[in-house]
C-alpha cells in the first residue's frame, strides 16, 4: 500500500510511522509533506525510504535545499503545489495537516478516487456539502480518523439498521472539575495540558474550550449526513468509549477500545496490529468504571454555539472555526483571556451574519473573502 501523508511531522502522522514500522512489507509512505520541521521530515525520508517531499513553507524550502540539496529528492514548495504529489500510484491519502491551510488541496484530494484518511476537520466544516458531493461524485472513499467519527463510521459500516441519533463523547479536557468562576484566570501553560491526550496546541486548547467538540458536532453531520438532532454529545472522562450509533428501539452499540491514534489508522489500512491477541479492552479496565455526564453548557457555551451554527448553515460553520483558530493564537500569546475564545467568537459571528450574506453553498472564493473579512473585523474586546 502506497501512502501520501500530508502533514507528516505532527502527532497524527507519529502514529501513522508507528504503523508502518511494524509493517515495512505492506505499507510504503512514498510521499509526505510538512510545513517548516524539514529536518524532522528529512529523518523521515532517511529511515521510511520517502520518495517525493513537499514543503509549505518557502524559507524553509530554501532552507532544505541549501542544508541536503533535492538531487535525490522530488522537493514540492508551497501547499498550493502540493496537489502535484497525487499520483496514479497512490493508494491511500492521509490528510494531517492541521488547521485551514489544508482548504485548497483539499478540493484536489477529494476529486482523486483514493481511499482518504481524513484528521483534518476543519476543510468539512467549511467546505462540508460541497466536498463531500464531491467525494460521491469521483468515488472517493473518505474514512475519517477522529476517533469520535471513526468509532461512528465503524459502526455504521458494521449495522446497516435504521438508527435515530449518534452520541460523541469528550473527555471534558483539563478544566472539567473546574468552576466557572476560577476560569476567567486559566493561563495558556494550564491550558495545552491534556489529562488523557498528547495534542499540539492549539488541539489541547480546542480541548480545554470544548470547541473541539463543537467542531466536531459539525463535522459529523457532514460526514454522515444527520440533522442536528441525530447529534448528541457527553462527557465520558475516561475516553473508552469514543461514539455510539442509537437505535428507534432505545438500544446503542459502541465501541470500546484505548485513546490511541494507531487505532483508527490501523482500521484505515486494514491490519490487525495487536500485539497480544489474548489481550481485550476488558483487561486495561479491571477493576475501573467508565463514567457519563452531560455537558454543562454555561461552563462550555461552544456545544451551545456549535447547534446553532448547525442550523445556520452556510459560511457560519466557516466563521464559526476561522473565529476560533484566530482567537486561541491570541489566547497563547496572552492577548485575550481564556473565557473570551468562545465568547468573542459568537460576537463576531453576530456582526459577520449583520453585514454579510450568509451562502449556502460556499466555495474557496467565498471562504477566502469572509476570511479577509473575520480578519479585519474580529472582536477582540474593542469597542
Amino acid at each position: 500500500m502506497r501512502i501520501l501523508l500530508y502533514g507528516a511531522t505532527g502527532t497524527i502522522a507519529d502514529s501513522v510511522f508507528k504503523i508502518v514500522a511494524k509493517n515495512k512489507k505492506k505499507l510504503n509512505v512514498v510521499a509526505a509533506t510538512c510545513n517548516t520541521n524539514y529536518k524532522k521530515l528529512e529523518k523521515l525520508k532517511t529511515k521510511y525510504g520517502i520518495e517525493k517531499l513537499g514543503v509549505n513553507d518557502h524559507k524553509s524550502a530554501e532552507k532544505y535545499k541549501s542544508l541536503y540539496g533535492n538531487s535525490h529528492t522530488k522537493l514540492v514548495v508551497g501547499n498550493s503545489n502540493f496537489s502535484k504529489l497525487i499520483t496514479k500510484d497512490i493508494d491511500v491519502i492521509i490528510l494531517a495537516i492541521s488547521g485551514l491551510s489544508a482548504l485548497n488541496i483539499s478540493y484536489d484530494i477529494v476529486k482523486s478516487g483514493k481511499i482518504i484518511g481524513l484528521a483534518n476537520k476543519e476543510c468539512i466544516i467549511s467546505l462540508g456539502p460541497r466536498l463531500i458531493s464531491m467525494a460521491k461524485r469521483h468515488k472517493t472513499k473518505i474514512v475519517p480518523l477522529d476517533s469520535e467519527h471513526n468509532s461512528v463510521y465503524r459502526l455504521l459500516e458494521s449495522n446497516k439498521n435504521k438508527f435515530k441519533s449518534i452520541t460523541i463523547t469528550a473527555s471534558g479536557g483539563p478544566f472539567l472539575n473546574k468552576k466557572l468562576n476560577l476560569m476567567k484566570n486559566i493561563t495558556p501553560n494550564e491550558a495545552i495540558k491534556h489529562p488523557i491526550w498528547k495534542m499540539g496546541k492549539k488541539i489541547s486548547v480546542d480541548s480545554a474550550t470544548m470547541m473541539n467538540k463543537a467542531l466536531e458536532i459539525i463535522e459529523a453531520k457532514y460526514l454522515f449526513n444527520l440533522s442536528s438532532d441525530q447529534i448528541n454529545a457527553i462527557i465520558h472522562p475516561e475516553s473508552i468509549i469514543h461514539a455510539a450509533i442509537n437505535f428507534y428501539d432505545n438500544s446503542s452499540i459502541s465501541l470500546l477500545n484505548k485513546p490511541d491514534m494507531t487505532i483508527p489508522i490501523s482500521y484505515l489500512f486494514k491490519l490487525n496490529n495487536s500485539s497480544n491477541s489474548n489481550e481485550t479492552i476488558f483487561q486495561n479496565l479491571h477493576n475501573k468504571s467508565l463514567t457519563f455526564h452531560k455537558i454543562n453548557q454555561d461552563k462550555f457555551p461552544a456545544i451551545k454555539l456549535a447547534y446553532k451554527v448547525l442550523e445556520l448553515g452556510g459560511l457560519a460553520p466557516h466563521i464559526f472555526n476561522y473565529n476560533n483558530e484566530i482567537l486561541v493564537n491570541h489566547f497563547l500569546k496572552k492577548k485575550i483571556r481564556f473565557l473570551d475564545i468562545v465568547k468573542f467568537n459568537e460576537i463576531t459571528l453576530k456582526k459577520f451574519l449583520k453585514t454579510n450574506k450568509n451562502i449556502d453553498r460556499p466555495n474557496l472564493k467565498d471562504i477566502h473573502n469572509s476570511s479577509l473579512w473575520i480578519n479585519k473585523n474580529i472582536f477582540l474586546g474593542k469597542i
